[in-house]
């Protein structure tokens, strides 16, 4: 495949992401990306995809919304300040691309799983980063498939409150609670050894037996009290250690992982959880690493939001992530 085949597959985000420049000293992000049709280069190139869709969030019993989370993401990241990333943006040492959505109407949550692996692969086998606007966290699959495509080994760091180990509906169904329990039934995997790593984990969200599966299988789970009382910075060095033999690494950022004063608008919010100045840090250090590949972030619902704080934040987080990709020099 290639950025002609990725145009068939997605339909462009459209006009309204058209920003003024105002003040030409305080560009946007919008006013930085790189267009999709421009020469290709070897610099990190950050690739925009959206998802949306919520059938695998109401198949798991939770709040729909989550089709509306890529248009409500990109309206506040288009609009973000860009102090951290301008200079590597204008001087090419970083591209963002929003290569647009998915088109899912009509398609079985099957079908938009098929389409996305496609996608996800292509920009991974063009040596680019999707970044994946969801969506339920079901879309975490797909790209999950694409590591398996492309066949290098890799590492997942997942931050949420929920496991998302549940088997499949009817044994054949997949929902927004089942992404990691399909990458650890997958047969041939090339999942590294002991590197996965749940990351915040809540104790009133996930069930002795699920957090058993993940261990039991070698890899990791680091509950949300463990790293309070290690500290947030030092927990996500050891999450990072945990995957090192990875060659290539996947961070999965579930918005429920915080705290619902922060992020409200979510399909299934927590009362408790982290705050953005806890994971922000953690994206960026992430981020800055060779081996960062891959990233997403899942079930903002903006239906249920309040004054588009959780999609703001969904957008800092991606910022954060830019960010840290700019800081590899």
């Amino acid at each position: 495949m290639s950025w002609k085949r990725l145009r068939r597959l997605l339909e462009p985000y459209g006009p309204e992401a058209a920003l003024p420049l105002m003040d030409p000293q305080d560009p946007r992000l919008g006013h930085l990306l790189t267009p999709m049709d421009a020469d290709p280069a070897n610099v990190p190139t950050c690739v925009l995809v959206g998802v949306p869709q919520h059938i695998g969030i109401e198949r798991n019993g939770g709040r729909p919304g989550a089709a509306q989370a890529p248009a409500a993401i990109r309206s506040w990241l288009y609009r973000m300040a860009t102090a951290d990333v301008q200079t590597a943006l204008q001087e090419s040492r970083l591209r963002v691309v929003d290569a647009g959505n998915l088109r899912p109407d009509g398609l079985t949550l099957q079908q938009i799983h098929d389409e996305a692996h496609d996608v996800a692969h292509e920009i991974l086998d063009l040596g680019m980063i999707p970044i994946v606007l969801g969506g339920g966290h079901d879309t975490a699959w797909p790209t999950i498939r694409a590591f398996e495509t492309v066949g290098t080994p890799y590492g997942v760091i997942n931050i949420d409150a929920h496991a998302d180990v549940r088997p499949l509906k009817d044994g054949v169904s997949a929902h927004s609670g089942s992404p990691f329990r399909q990458m650890l039934d997958a047969e041939n995997s090339v999942l590294c050894a002991g590197c996965f790593v749940e990351f915040g984990l809540q104790p009133i969200a996930v069930s002795r037996d699920h957090r058993s599966l993940i261990t039991d299988a070698g890899h990791h789970v680091m509950m949300l009290d463990a790293i309070r009382r290690q500290g947030a910075d030092a927990a996500w060095e050891q999450a990072l250690r945990l995957t090192s033999a990875a060659q290539r690494l996947y961070v999965s950022l579930d918005m429920d992982a915080f705290a619902s004063a922060f992020a409200p608008g979510v399909s299934a919010p927590s009362a408790d959880g982290f705050a953005p100045w806890e994971i922000g840090p953690a994206l960026r250090r992430a981020a800055h690493d060779h081996r960062f590949t891959a990233f997403d972030v899942v079930e903002v619902s903006p239906p249920w939001d309040v004054d588009g704080r959780t999609a703001k934040l969904a957008a800092s987080m991606i910022m954060q992530v830019l960010a840290g990709i700019a800081d590899r020099g």
